[in-house]
């Protein structure tokens, strides 16, 4: 409220505007009198006042008082009431309140009917195979909805989900069982799409908002696609991990239309993970297999590394509120700052942080994944705010992490629920 409507509401609950009311309608009676007579008041309809005819003019005026008071009184003083009541639970539920929701059943029945040589003596038996849906990550849509990706969704062929602000989720199956449909951004503005990765079936995908999917085929065979981003350029960039042997990954690139150019690392065993569009207009990326952080130029794609420590597990990457960029050390449990220069600042953070992104509050806010299962904040300067648990005994590996259209800061649990889940968290 305003500092006016909370003037008016404390005096309201505090009693003075009865006492007001109550002389304003004394005056009122007294100039009833006067200007109004008794025979006037019998020509009224009865039912305007449900009084009888010769009802004395202080028991009608009393009626009309009561009626104005509900009309102008009590309505108002009962909406400044819930106003407040409703800004007191903003504050109630302050940074660090989650709320969970468990993805949809992810399994089939199948029965069985065996027969003996007559075709005599059948007998069924019934089995169920469930698959973890083991959401990865998670980005808001141009529709106003969170969006994210299903390992092990639609019984192991991989899905898209889509999940309101209101917890209402729908699922989109792909067509290659064990795809692995691993990162997922939106597209170009005013495109209505959302673009992802798949990392078994070797293709980057596009699906509407309206969920029709178009999947394109990589040129380089066992690429595994896992991260993607929208560039500074207009076009989607993706990271290709090449798990195989001492093969190098590849940094690719598709236009909203497919046509895709891929650009390899020069760096053996480099196995790109995720990406970001940096502050500084290049494409910025994790790289787990030479343990460093990289950037690729969208229009030269030429590539350059900068070193992190041995065995510290670069995951997340996002571009900070300070204009640098922000990388997670998933098994050195760090929380690294590092400049478009590539100067690298080293944080301590809680739980081994995985997913990362700036929050509403303008910090910076990253999953707990390796050690707990959680959601923690820092300041740019490289602060721990605060570490919140998912409080439970069970390792939800809480993965993505992205903010919301409404405040709040929506993740992924990979193992969450029965099948994964999905987390949302308020900042303040």
């Amino acid at each position: 409220m305003g500092k006016t409507d909370r003037y008016a509401f404390h005096k309201a609950v505090s009693g003075q505007w009865l006492v007001d009311y109550v002389k304003s309608m004394a005056g009122m009676v007294d100039s009833f009198r006067t200007t109004v007579g008794a025979g006037e008041i019998a020509k009224a309809p009865k039912e305007a006042h449900n009084i009888s005819a010769d009802s004395s003019v202080e028991v009608w005026v009393v009626k009309l008082a009561m009626w104005r008071l509900v009309r102008r009184v009590l309505v108002p003083l009962v909406v400044a009431l819930l106003v407040e009541c409703l800004a007191s639970a903003g504050v109630s539920a302050a940074a660090g309140t989650i709320t969970e929701y468990s993805l949809p059943k992810n399994s089939s029945t199948t029965t069985t009917t065996t027969c003996n040589s007559s075709g005599h003596h059948c007998t069924k038996t019934t089995s169920t195979s469930a698959w973890c849906s083991c959401p990865a990550t998670i980005t808001t849509g141009p529709d106003g909805k969170l969006w994210f990706t299903e390992t092990g969704g639609a019984l192991g062929y991989g899905a898209v989900g889509t999940i309101s602000t209101t917890g209402a989720i729908i699922e989109y199956k792909l067509s290659t069982y064990n795809s692995i449909p691993v990162g997922i951004t939106a597209g170009p503005a005013g495109s209505m799409t959302l673009w992802f990765t798949e990392q078994n079936a070797n293709r980057v995908g596009q699906i509407t908002t309206g969920g029709s999917i178009t999947e394109y085929p990589l040129p380089i065979s066992g690429s595994q696609p896992r991260g993607i981003a929208l560039g500074s350029d207009g076009n989607l960039w993706f990271t290709e991990s090449r798990y195989s042997g001492v093969m190098t990954g590849y940094i690719g690139r598709i236009s909203a239309a497919g046509a895709i150019n891929e650009y390899q690392i020069p760096v053996a065993n480099s196995r790109p993970f995720l990406i970001t569009s940096g502050p500084d207009g290049n494409l910025w990326f994790t790289d787990e297999g030479t343990q460093s952080v990289g950037k690729i130029s969208p229009t030269t794609g030429a590539v350059t590394e900068y070193a992190l420590a041995n065995g510290s597990g670069p995951h997340g990457i996002t571009t900070g509120p300070d204009g640098n960029l922000w990388v997670t050390e998933a098994y050195a449990s760090n929380v690294d700052q590092v400049t478009p220069l590539g100067s690298i600042t080293v944080y301590a953070a809680p739980g081994g942080p995985a997913g990362i992104t700036t929050g509403p509050d303008n910090n910076l806010w990253f999953t707990e994944a390796t050690n707990t299962s959680g959601v923690g904040t820092m300041t740019v300067g490289g602060t721990v705010v605060a570490s919140y648990s998912l409080s439970t005994t069970q390792s939800k590996d809480p993965q993505g992490i992205t903010s919301g259209p409404d405040g709040r800061l929506w993740f992924t649990e990979e193992f969450g629920g029965t099948n994964g889940a999905l987390g949302a968290i308020t900042t303040s």
